[in-house]
């Protein structure tokens, strides 16, 4: 597992992550690796705000902003997803 993000760090997809939209949902192939994966509405709304570098921290407020619910469970799961995308080589760090 690799270093977690701090909200400070500005990220972004990865260029190797090709991304085709199927009904409203995001499907990842990883051309490194072969890979796929598949993210479900929430996911696929994450990683459409990914196409631009951002800061973590902002990427989670934008979240709790467009996303009803309570605020520490959407910046909890939010920042375990990031790290996730992360870990499997989805993101790249500026």
């Amino acid at each position: 597992m690799s270093e977690t993000l701090a909200p400070d760090a500005v990220i972004a997809a990865s260029p190797d992550a090709i991304m085709s939209d199927v009904d409203g949902e995001i499907m990842l192939i990883m051309v490194s690796t072969g890979r796929y994966f598949g993210l479900d509405a929430v996911g696929s709304e994450v990683w459409r705000r990914l196409q631009e570098p951002v800061r973590v921290g902002d990427l989670v407020e934008g979240l709790k902003a467009h996303f009803k619910g309570d605020d520490a469970v959407i910046e909890r799961e939010a920042f375990a997803f990031v790290n996730t995308l992360s870990d499997r080589g989805l993101l790249t760090t500026h």
